[in-house]
């Protein structure tokens, strides 16, 4: 009779133990819609970049070596004597030899190209606010550069950066606002934010090219310059993940 007691007593408190440790039924996972927010800023070009250059031919190399160096030696200095110029590299030294094709007699054989002369480069490149930018172009062209290679205008660090927050915060917002909008007007109730991908979708544009020019040496002087700097749209995009239910 002990035995019997002993066993229902036994059997009475494994059933509640054996009930905690059956599996619950997993929740179902609320439904999502994504969508994808855009957000952009304009921000004035305020940077010039420039690449001047320095050239010369001629039959012999020494001279056009030391016209080249003369040049470009007195442009730096005078860049570097601008407080407002930044960012002053010389970026390409070139020295090549110009080639004629000679032709041969009959019954001989082609000959090698024969050397005419000699073109000797110089570039440098520097950057320089935008309202500076025809002023020191212009100077610099006077000081001895004879070509303005390549130019482009851009924000400066600080405004693309702040750009950059800016837009993805309009990315963010625009992605609330179209999530809301599609809710409400599908009769849905909004639960919250699921998840957010910020990690792609930059969209700036690279910076403006303007065409190059050339100057000949001995050309009488140019007039300043009038470089207008116009502006980079700089974007972000935003997908997000929105919870809802039926209302």
């Amino acid at each position: 009779m002990k035995a019997n007691l002993l066993f229902l007593a036994l059997l009475i408190v494994a059933a509640p133990l054996q009930a905690q440790l059956l599996p619950r039924p997993a929740t179902p996972a609320p439904p999502i819609v994504t969508v994808q927010g855009r957000g952009e800023v304009r921000v004035p070009n305020t940077v010039a970049a420039v690449t001047l250059g320095f050239e010369a031919a001629g039959p012999e190399e020494a001279p056009i070596r030391e016209d080249v160096t003369k040049r470009s030696q007195s442009v730096i200095a005078a860049l570097k004597a601008e407080p407002k110029v930044q960012r002053l590299e010389t970026t390409a030294v070139t020295i090549r030899p110009q080639f004629a094709a000679v032709q041969p007699e009959a019954g001989r054989r082609q000959q090698a190209p024969k050397i005419t002369g000699y073109i000797a480069q110089v570039t440098v490149n520097y950057e320089s606010p935008v309202e500076e930018g025809g002023r020191l172009i212009s100077a610099m062209m006077q000081a001895g550069a004879n070509s303005v290679s390549n130019m482009f205008t851009s924000p400066t660090d600080e405004a693309r950066i702040e750009a950059e927050k800016e837009a993805l915060t309009l990315a963010a917002k625009d992605g609330e606002t179209q999530a809301r909008a599609l809710l409400a007007a599908l009769n849905l109730q909004w639960i919250g934010i699921h998840s957010i991908d910020a990690t792609g979708g930059r969209f700036d544009p690279p910076p403006m090219a303007r065409s190059p020019m050339m100057m000949a040496a001995d050309s009488a002087p140019l007039p300043e310059l009038n470089i207008q700097g116009g502006e980079t749209v700089i974007g972000r995009d935003v997908v997000m993940q929105v919870e809802f239910r039926p209302q």
